[in-house]
């Protein structure tokens, strides 16, 4: 928990016609490799200039250095104080990723954060490769003023289990936060091989009346030109932040068009493209601010599973446990195994 104060700063006077935006982005193995590039830098400043929130999946250092050298270059190149929030390292096994929410902490700040229990990492009964990481935000210039964020970054090889057990997550968050007003969002992996349309009867998130998926199926969030697929989505719930979305704003961010790019500066950049939607302005914001942070970067803690003793699981299966692997295990679940346990395919290849 952080707590908030509010100062009167001339500099942060806002022009009319102000946008507040939220992005998702899932920048390709982002590291210092991106950073030190300074084409693709420069490119990674415009796009993300562009919003007050972003949620960035890939973000592969332990140490942080790539996100945080890149949001101090973001607010060096627009002057205005940006900040980033910092999930824990994710994964299963030696490949692990980060999720960061980078936001314009003049006029929004994160008040609260967690990482999703899903489960039993040790006993390989958890939901999810990488948990999604929530926080929850506060907004002088909206007008919904409090709500929070979601933030998935899916395992393709389990896109269509672990997008259902995105709806467990919601429905924790509103439980937890005690708030409706959630926006659902990342690289959800949801379309072309990866989740097609004979899954989605089966995915309970796509199913919920309370819910708006405000990125359609037919959206292309990818960079490549051989493909043309949803994988990046929003999915809103909470009347409130619902009718304080701008119609029609919601979409996939083509950069490799808006900047005139060739398809190879592009690819450099990532293989996706950010989904992006705009939230109304409060037209009776007087041009009050945050404090600014004295340094970059806030840890969201670590990712703790909850007292597990595995009892009752049985070892030999894959049911329920798509995905697990390790080396005590008698067979495995994952999708490179070699061992793998007889009802792998008919329990985790849906």
């Amino acid at each position: 928990m952080r707590f908030l104060v509010l100062v009167a700063m001339t500099a942060c006077f806002l022009q009319a016609g102000f946008a507040f935006k939220i992005a998702s982005f899932n920048i390709q193995r982002f590291s210092m490799t991106k950073v030190d590039d300074p084409v693709v830098l420069e490119l990674l400043i415009r796009i993300l200039s562009r919003y007050e929130i972003i949620a960035i999946e890939e973000v592969m250092n332990a140490d942080n250095t790539a996100i945080i050298s890149l949001v101090k270059e973001l607010s060096l190149a627009t002057k205005l104080n940006y900040n980033v929030l910092i999930s824990d390292h994710l994964g299963r096994s030696s490949y692990r990723e980060k999720y960061a929410y980078v936001y314009r902490e003049d006029i929004v700040k994160p008040t609260e954060w967690y990482h999703f229990d899903d489960g039993c990492e040790n006993c390989g009964t958890d939901s999810f490769i990488r948990e999604p990481f929530v926080a929850r935000f506060t907004s002088l210039t909206t007008v919904v003023k409090d709500f929070a964020l979601i933030s998935i970054h899916t395992s393709p090889d389990y896109a269509i289990m672990e997008v259902d057990a995105l709806y467990d997550a919601w429905v924790d968050a509103k439980q937890r936060l005690k708030m409706e007003n959630i926006l659902i969002l990342g690289d959800y992996n949801a379309a072309c091989s990866y989740v097609a349309s004979r899954h989605w009867p089966i995915i309970r998130l796509r199913h919920v009346e309370e819910l708006v998926w405000l990125i359609g199926d037919k959206e292309d969030t990818t960079v490549s030109t051989n493909t043309n697929c949803a994988y990046d989505r929003m999915v809103a719930g909470g009347e409130e932040l619902q009718r304080g979305i701008v119609p029609d704003t919601a979409k996939a961010f083509n950069y490799h068009v808006a900047y005139d790019l060739t398809y190879e500066m592009a690819k450099a950049v990532s293989d996706h493209y950010p989904v992006e939607v705009e939230l109304y302005d409060d037209v009776f914001y007087s041009g009050q601010c945050f404090e600014p942070s004295a340094s970059t970067g806030i840890s969201g803690g670590l990712s703790l599973n909850g007292p597990c003793t595995c009892e009752g699981v049985d070892f030999s299966s894959c049911r329920g446990r798509c995905g697990a692997s390790g080396k005590t295990y008698p067979c495995n679940c994952n999708a490179s195994c070699t061992n793998c346990c007889v009802d792998y395919t008919s329990s985790c290849k849906l």
